[in-house]
């Protein structure tokens, strides 16, 4: 899970224009927002600078996976080869979505891209640092961009499996369980990289009000099911790439 969740949550990143650029429109039951954030900006809101795309809306929702894919499009290269990359623990229901994406995509070659993909798993089971497996990986395969999916932790308990984001600023695998092992990012790994992300998990304080409940995580009854839906859609977007 990546700690950090969802970029425009940050209090000031919709009403403070200094090095923010916010766009947002809603298409049938799906609200799409588009921020941008330049270094000083992105410092201030606790993020990295980059580019944010979120999707709000149900999995099932009316033209989720074609909208998803047009979203996914605006930070990947204009052609090349993908390397998708499933980060999380695929035994823990909440943390599974990247295996699980992984799992309903596949890999073929198309006219603008070629694609390719992993299921990494987690360092603590495979004793291989996660940034590492990637990127070594994704330069064997002289991949020109990675496509890293995973599970995120949001503030608003109401976004759970209700928003996807997408992203061309990285991801931290294991952030959001506080398990942080190194970032995927484009300086880190030589590459561009798109992270896509589903929150699954809120912190328990976001639902009670108190700190006092430390690290403790949330999640919703149905997250199983809820899971399934979003890999389902972010298999089939991804896989649609290279057709």
């Amino acid at each position: 899970m990546d700690s950090s969740g969802l970029a425009f949550e940050a209090a000031k990143l919709l009403t403070d224009k200094n090095g923010v650029r916010a766009v947002s429109r809603t298409i049938g039951n799906i609200t799409i927002t588009d921020v941008r954030l330049n270094a000083a900006a992105a410092a201030r809101a606790g993020k990295r600078p980059g580019r944010y795309i979120t999707l709000e809306g149900e999995p099932y929702s009316q033209g989720m996976t074609a909208l998803f894919r047009r979203a996914l499009l605006q930070v990947l290269p204009p052609r090349g080869r993908l390397f998708a990359a499933g980060l999380g623990n695929p035994d823990i229901t909440q943390d599974s979505l990247g295996a699980a994406a992984v799992r309903a995509l596949a890999a073929r070659r198309g006219r603008r891209y070629s694609l390719s993909a992993i299921e990494t798993d987690v360092a603590v089971k495979t004793g291989l640092d996660t940034a590492r497996l990637v990127g070594a990986a994704a330069r064997e395969l002289g991949a020109d961009c990675v496509i890293a999916v995973d599970a995120l932790a949001c503030q608003d308990p109401r976004r759970i499996g209700r928003t996807v984001q997408i992203t061309d600023a990285g991801i931290i695998p294991g952030g959001g369980a506080g398990a942080a092992r190194g970032e995927l990012t484009r300086g880190r790994l030589g590459v561009p990289i798109a992270a896509v992300g589903v929150p699954t998990v809120t912190a328990l304080s976001s639902v009670t009000g108190r700190r006092s409940g430390g690290r403790l995580l949330i999640t919703t009854a149905d997250i199983d099911a809820v899971v399934r839906l979003w890999a389902e859609v972010l298999g089939s977007g991804i896989s649609s790439l290279a057709e």
